[in-house]
């Protein structure tokens, strides 16, 4: 739970789930990613159906056709741009601006703090009466 500015709390998965939505050009980007890699995969295809045709008409192997080329590289290409447009923004590197976003429960949770002494202290004769019985 983390206080707002108006002295309310608010829950964490509120404010992760407000931090995480997509903008209009990340959206796009895995929409380009997806669909240059299908061309990507569609360019491995016609390369192995060029290879058996190859092998089937018993012909010595040459060089791929350009338009098979082309279209490895572009759609490559795209995918690669897909990707990092589709990349989420850096964060910030400083320290302070991560730990002004924190509340002391998320950034100093050590077990050295958590201290047992509030626990109830049962005598060694307590215990031994309950194992005989």
């Amino acid at each position: 739970m983390s206080k707002n500015s108006n002295g309310t709390f608010q829950s964490e998965k509120a404010n992760a789930s407000s931090s995480s939505k997509f903008t209009m050009s990340q959206f796009v980007g895995k929409v380009v990613a997806l669909i240059s890699t299908l061309f990507l995969t569609h360019s491995a295809y016609s390369t192995y159906e060029h290879v058996t045709y190859l092998k089937a008409v018993e012909q010595a192997e040459s060089v791929l056709p350009v338009e098979i080329v082309i279209e490895c590289l572009v759609s490559a290409l795209l995918t690669l741009c897909g990707v990092i447009m589709s990349a989420a923004p850096f964060k910030d590197i400083h320290l302070e601006t991560e730990m002004a976003k924190m509340t002391i429960d998320q950034f100093d949770t050590m077990p050295s703090f958590v201290s047992f002494d509030h626990r109830k202290v049962v005598s060694t004769q307590g215990q031994l009466e309950r194992r005989i019985r």
